[in-house]
């Protein structure tokens, strides 16, 4: 009977020790932001040994400043992307942070003008950036990728040069940037309104 006793005690410590662990309620990143549990999804990241820790910060920050979005607050949905700023570009390289963050104010500049509030929607605007076009890309950088006058796009220059068409020009990123953009978006609704 003490064995059973002292069996029990100990299969009861093990389980309360292992809910501990997780501190959620959630067994994993995933079933805590399936049930917008966000603070759960960042505890339970932080007991997890796992290789793609940067991925799931995404996945959280993807997650919760959406869920913020859909709820009509902007500035908590811009302030979680703006606390991921550091997690690692392997993970979530720039272009695709800036064209998120870029999406969430989109989002924020159509609820404003939906409502007229163009003074915030023009708020919202000015918040993006002015030198990344709406993909997330500093306009006016190389691509890497050169071009002959024919218009076949080649990854180097020597290659364009020696397969192509000269002379061969180097791709640049254009624009339009974000802000005009969403500047020019505002523009069309108050045009609509009048």
């Amino acid at each position: 009977m003490t064995k059973k006793i002292g069996y029990t005690v100990f299969s009861l410590i093990f389980f309360l020790s292992s809910c501990a662990n997780t501190e959620s309620g959630c067994g994993s990143v995933e079933q805590c932001l399936a049930s917008f549990d966000f603070e759960g999804a960042r505890k339970t990241l932080e007991n997890e040994a796992s290789y793609d820790i940067g991925t799931k910060k995404r996945d959280i920050t993807i997650a919760e400043s959406k869920y913020w979005a859909d709820q009509g607050n902007i500035e908590k949905a811009l302030s979680i992307i703006d606390e991921s700023w550091g997690i690692d570009d392997n993970s979530w390289p720039e272009s695709d942070w800036q064209a998120w963050r870029y999406n969430i104010i989109d989002k924020g500049v159509s609820l404003s003008c939906e409502k007229s509030n163009y003074t915030q929607a023009k708020v919202y605007a000015l918040k993006a950036p002015d030198d990344l076009n709406v993909d997330g890309f500093k306009i006016g950088v190389s691509t890497g990728k050169w071009q002959d006058k024919k218009g076949n796009t080649y990854s180097e220059q020597f290659y364009c040069e020696r397969d192509g068409v000269k002379p061969c020009t180097e791709i640049k990123t254009d624009g339009p940037s974000m802000r005009e953009s969403l500047l020019k978006k505002i523009s069309q609704f108050e045009e609509l309104i009048k």
